[in-house]
């Protein structure tokens, strides 16, 4: 197990996979041209989990309007995902964090932002083992807790730590990918736990872990977004078919929000979570607004991005304007 005492001064390139990517980007980003697209079509990434591939209805409302919906992957995470993009073999990046877009743009693709979405409530939390005596963050000091490195997890707990004064080199961080941690924690080979919806609800159920820091309770800002992107060529040339991408991604947020539980019960045939993990997850109701990217999401982004890159989380400053494409 890889022990670190301190959340380091780093870029989220390495932590996030995308070193080897960033020379591809930086090489594609000049060459893709329209990278394969065809008119009448369009290429959607989509991740392990894609409620809209398996219902089947996106590509069926895009038929309607005479395009041709092709799916690409699955892809583990937003990284992947856009290395096709900017690689020529996909159109869309499929709905992922951020955070990696970010830094995507840093290292020189030329990608723009199209949409980005807010959910509610947040429900992402540091969880303390049961029995641990860990009752509220400042009892993190000298124990162990499990992120995914340069992710959603590390963001949350670095908020934490800084909201209630504790010093992060006094908090012993073990980097994990959620399997694994969701293990090291069953085991108590971990003392807390960063971590999202699904993992959190089986922590709570089979382990009786206890939050400790709830995102959207704790925090009255949103640090990672969900968010579409294009190359900046692409959104030029197929604004029409840009727009109908998304108004077809908005009808399906629309039909998940008023049937989650029925969205949870199709994405867990893949997932595979026992039925209480499901209840409890449904009873978060969560609900996601999607939108074009307008004056409110630049702001918001751009929020999200300073804060980042003030951490050195991100490897520099960025100007989400100017990355960004309203249609």
């Amino acid at each position: 197990m890889n022990h670190e005492r301190v959340i380091g001064r780093r870029s989220v390139l390495g932590a996030l996979g995308l070193t080897a990517l960033a020379p591809s980007l930086a090489a594609c980003a000049g060459g893709a041209g329209s990278g394969g697209a065809e008119a009448g079509k369009v290429r959607l990434t989509h991740g392990p989990i894609s409620v809209p591939k398996i219902r089947g209805t996106l590509a069926r409302t895009l038929r309607q309007q005479g395009i041709t919906a092709e799916w690409v992957g699955p892809f583990a995470n937003h990284a992947p995902s856009m290395q096709a993009v900017v690689g020529g073999s996909a159109d869309f990046s499929f709905g992922g964090s951020t955070t990696p877009a970010d830094q995507a743009i840093l290292s020189g693709a030329d990608l723009v932002y199209l949409a980005w979405a807010t959910a509610e409530p947040r429900t992402s939390a540091v969880l303390a083992r049961k029995d641990s005596g860990i009752r509220a963050v400042p009892d993190l000091a000298g124990r162990s807790v499990a992120v995914n490195k340069a992710g959603l997890g590390e963001f949350l707990l670095v908020a934490a730590l800084e909201k209630h004064g504790v010093p992060r080199e006094s908090v012993n961080v073990v980097y994990m990918n959620p399997p694994e941690a969701s293990a090291a924690f069953g085991s108590g080979q971990i003392d807390a736990w960063s971590i999202w919806q699904g993992f959190r609800e089986i922590a709570e159920e089979e382990y009786g872990a206890t939050p400790i820091f709830v995102e959207g309770d704790e925090l009255d800002f949103q640090i990672d977004f969900t968010s579409f992107l294009v190359r900046r060529d692409y959104a030029e040339r197929n604004a029409d078919a840009i727009r109908a991408v998304i108004r077809a991604y908005q009808d399906e947020y629309e039909w998940q929000n008023a049937n989650y539980a029925e969205s949870l019960r199709i994405g867990n045939a893949v997932s595979n979570y026992p039925q209480p993990v499901l209840e409890r997850m449904a009873r978060n109701n969560v609900q996601t607004k999607l939108s074009f990217i307008n004056d409110e999401g630049i702001a918001q982004l751009q929020r999200g991005a300073d804060w980042l890159s003030e951490r050195d989380i991100l490897s520099g400053p960025i100007d989400i304007a100017e990355h960004s494409v309203r249609l």
